[in-house]
């Protein structure tokens, strides 16, 4: 808190020093950590062939922001650890803090509302060759920054007039606050700037919102599959199928998953009782057209779209069919049984190998939707209060020594966004911890530490 025993006959009252020890520690681990995470993911990513994809280019893109966010931890750690008196007190500091950690903010929504536009883009659009992916990914970075440096650089300029006042300041990492009676009155440029960077706000996050949810849906994550169909009636197998409908209830009475007894579902064909069939229904059975979608959800959509098509006639190799074409090869056929066998096989071989590839996409591709939204949950709880708290009035109703306090806990919380998604992907991604390992392996080789 700030200490208001100071407040007498000085212009200036310095923040307590309980305050000012939490801060600077909390902050010296978050540079500590940050850097050192950031840096690891980045050189992992960069000497790692497999990692060098497009969509890793925003993760790089991330972890640059998160850099320079820790800069402007340091910077904070300076300010508020020097009196004004030692630091000669520039104006510009605790400006160039503010232009910060504003161009930080809006640069994780712009990452992640391009992450989310490119996975769009990809799913409806699976063919995409790697060049049109490459200039989707440059072109959506280099259209983030150009927005959130724009939009940092007229807000810093717009609000840091009145910083070293306790009352209007919105960088609360001062050693010392002039005090103030009110807040003072918004202008009119002041206004127009806080609708243009909270309407970027909203417009990021209904894309990301609207992006999640298309990417759900295309990966069958928000549909049902199996309901209101039925199966056959699960016959006990001791039963002889001649009994007909002389079996008694009891018997062809099954459980359900509560251990309940249940009656089947019958279908007679009206007065005649010589045809009756017993179903049961299913909630979860799955067609085949149910099990290729939980596969491989973009070939899928795409074989939806294309049913209604005709397929063009192909000249056969057969001696049959009208259609059929002389074969370059030997007309001669083996048709032993060894042969049998080993046609079989290579038919197997490769239908595993293609379920074990579509398998791979659907995981990777489900693992990376997960990573991203867990990234987002992540930037929303961290910065939302801070974003919050800018908005003006909304402290109003707080004394001075609360405002500060406040509003330094939520700039701290923000700041563990610098930290939070490496240590995400080193911990939890498997394929980056391979590579990481793989890495410091090479270092270790190199270093002639370890053979």
């Amino acid at each position: 808190m700030i200490n208001n025993s100071n407040i007498t006959n000085e212009e200036f009252f310095p923040l307590s020093l309980h305050v000012v020890v939490f801060s600077i520690v909390f902050m010296g681990i978050d540079i500590v950590f940050s850097l050192l995470t950031n840096i690891l993911l980045m050189l992992t990513i960069i000497n790692a062939p497999s990692l060098r994809t497009p969509p890793n280019n925003h993760l790089l893109n991330i972890g640059l922001n998160n850099v320079i966010l820790s800069l402007c931890m340091i910077f904070s750690l300076v300010s508020v650890g020097t009196r004004r008196d030692d630091l000669g007190y520039v104006h510009s500091f605790t400006g160039f803090q503010l232009f910060i950690v504003s161009n930080c903010s809006l640069q994780y929504l712009c990452a992640f509302a391009s992450i989310c536009i490119y996975r769009k883009m990809t799913i409806k659009r699976p063919s995409l060759c790697l060049r049109m992916r490459k200039r989707m990914v440059t072109r959506s970075i280099l259209v983030s920054w150009v927005t959130s440096v724009l939009l940092s650089v007229i807000f810093c300029l717009s609000f840091m007039q009145n910083d070293e006042r306790a009352c209007d300041t919105l960088s609360p990492f001062q050693r010392e606050f002039r005090s103030c009676d009110s807040r003072s009155s918004l202008t009119s440029e002041q206004s127009v700037v806080l609708v243009m960077y909270l309407g970027s706000y909203l417009s990021g996050l209904i894309i990301i919102f609207s992006s999640y949810y298309s990417i759900c849906k295309s990966l069958n994550l928000t549909g049902s599959f199996g309901k209101s169909r039925v199966t056959p009636w699960n016959r006990n197998s001791s039963l002889s199928s001649d009994l007909g409908t002389e079996v008694n209830d009891h018997q062809t009475h099954q459980t359900n998953n509560d251990g309940e007894f249940v009656k089947p579902y019958t279908i007679s064909s009206g007065n005649c009782e010589d045809i009756i069939v017993h179903y049961q229904r299913s909630e979860h059975a799955l067609t085949f057209e149910d099990i290729f979608a939980l596969e491989n959800p973009i070939l899928a959509a795409k074989l939806k779209q294309n049913v209604f098509e005709k397929r063009p006639l192909k000249p056969t190799l057969s001696n049959t069919s009208t259609q059929s074409t002389k074969s370059k090869t030997c007309t001669f056929t083996d048709i032993s049984p060894d042969a049998n066998l080993q046609r079989i096989q290579n038919i197997k071989n490769a239908s595993a190998l293609r379920n074990q590839f579509l398998r791979r996409d659907r995981v990777s591709l489900s693992s990376a939707t997960k990573n991203s939204f867990i990234m987002f949950v992540a930037y929303l709880i961290c910065s939302l209060p801070l974003l919050v708290l800018g908005i003006p009035g909304v402290l109003d109703f707080l004394s001075t020594d609360a405002r500060i306090l406040t509003l330094l806990v939520c700039r701290l919380l923000f700041y563990i966004n610098a930290c939070f998604y490496p240590l995400w992907y080193l911990l939890f991604s498997k394929r980056v911890r391979q590579c990481l390992l793989r890495l410091i392996e090479n270092i270790l080789i190199k270093l002639q530490v370890r053979r």
